[in-house]
């Protein structure tokens, strides 16, 4: 009975591969970082529009953005890392979804650093929304190519 009670498994579990966690918990890190970086922005953005100068406190809240996802995931990689004990190397089926998902990514931030080129060009746009389009796509890059990383990976 109780060799029977150890050899059963739960059907509901979810078996995923340490490269498909860690895509998982980089998606999550950035995508948390995008949603802080949008609301504290946002309402800086009347004030830039008054004055087309950047905001006081915008330098800051780029710079914590960018260490919010660089220490995020230094930290929670290394938690997964550690708590996974060995990690077995990637598989040539890993690999191929992980050159896909970095052409995914890649493709993101090319069109985005030329929305920003084009920005230039357009009046309309000052140069907060400038800077805000270019952080935006630098993390919808990564967000992309995560998630792109997990779509793959499935396969």
């Amino acid at each position: 009975m109780k060799q029977k009670t150890l050899n059963q498994t739960n059907p509901n579990t979810f078996n995923a591969s340490f490269h498909q966690k860690s895509a998982g918990l980089s998606l999550v890190i950035i995508s948390s970082a995008a949603l802080y970086f949008v609301a504290r922005a946002w309402p800086m953005r009347p004030a830039a529009l008054s004055s087309d100068t950047l905001p006081v406190g915008y330098g800051g809240l780029v710079l914590t953005t960018m260490l919010l996802i660089i220490v995020g995931q230094i930290v929670l990689q290394t938690v997964l890392t550690i708590g996974q004990g060995s990690v077995a190397s990637a598989h040539a089926e890993g690999k191929a979804a992980g050159l896909k998902a970095k052409r995914n990514g890649y493709f993101v931030l090319a069109a985005g650093i030329l929305a920003v080129i084009g920005s230039a060009f357009v009046e309309t746009l000052t140069l907060f929304d400038s800077t805000s389009l270019s952080i935006l796509s630098l993390v919808l890059a990564e967000i992309v190519q995560q998630a792109s990383l997990l779509f793959y990976g499935q396969r």
